[in-house]
């Protein structure tokens, strides 16, 4: 998790562990303040969403397969990959990946929050990093190099740079505490949602798809910003 003042002047790290994702979120209903995390939101019934396959056209065939599809909600219910992919499959005819089983406890702790707290909605928005960098080096296609690459992660910390946020991910993740081992490309990507949150906030942001959001049948955006 990454936290700024308006003009990231002053500029924090740490851990949010998702036993403790509503006491954080529950602070920040009604301030204004903007929240952009990397896990879908707004969860499909059936259908695949327009978010994903928008998000995969911007980034191009060398970093679309970093776009995982949200699975359909139905399959929140799951206790295993075997049951989730076969929950997912008879909603939307496929299975889900593995990575896409890898987030869906934190898909469904987001879930939790928001239905807990629902004067929250509009404050917390769904983003992408990889398209987020896509979009601050105004590229018609994503960063070829893959993040956890050296020349990737200089790429992606010189954009951030670029835009105001010069940061030291090393340093950051040796101070950072908690039950597990945080990454590099971790910390880079918590980075550049606190950006996406920054767009948002002063009316920058793009949009995918653009225009109006899909939402899903409890009303939540089914749309990332970046």
């Amino acid at each position: 998790m990454a936290s700024c003042s308006e003009d990231l002047a002053a500029v924090t790290y740490g851990l949010v562990p998702d036993g403790e994702l509503r006491g954080f979120l529950a602070l920040l209903v009604g301030t204004g303040a903007i929240v952009a995390i990397d896990v879908p939101i707004g969860l499909a019934e059936c259908q695949p969403r327009a978010c994903d396959r928008a998000a995969r056209r911007r980034l191009g065939a060398s970093r679309q397969n970093s776009v995982f599809s949200a699975p359909c909600r139905g399959t929140l219910a799951a206790t295993d990959y075997v049951q989730a992919c076969a929950i997912n499959r008879g909603l939307r005819g496929r299975a889900i990946s593995r990575q896409s089983w890898a987030i869906v406890i934190k898909i469904a702790a987001v879930e939790a929050v928001l239905e807990e707290l629902p004067g929250l909605a509009g404050q917390v928005w769904e983003a992408h990093p990889e398209v987020t960098f896509a979009e601050l080096a105004a590229t018609q296609i994503g960063i070829g190099a893959s993040k956890k690459s050296v020349d990737g992660q200089r790429q992606r910390l010189d954009l951030l740079a670029a835009h105001g946020l010069v940061m030291d991910p090393e340093q950051i993740r040796i101070g950072l505490k908690g039950p597990r081992k945080v990454r590099r490309d971790d910390i880079v990507d918590a980075a550049a949602c606190l950006l996406t949150a920054g767009r948002i906030a002063r009316g920058q942001a793009t949009f995918l798809p653009s225009g109006p959001a899909p939402r899903d049948a409890r009303g939540r955006r089914m749309q990332m910003a970046a």
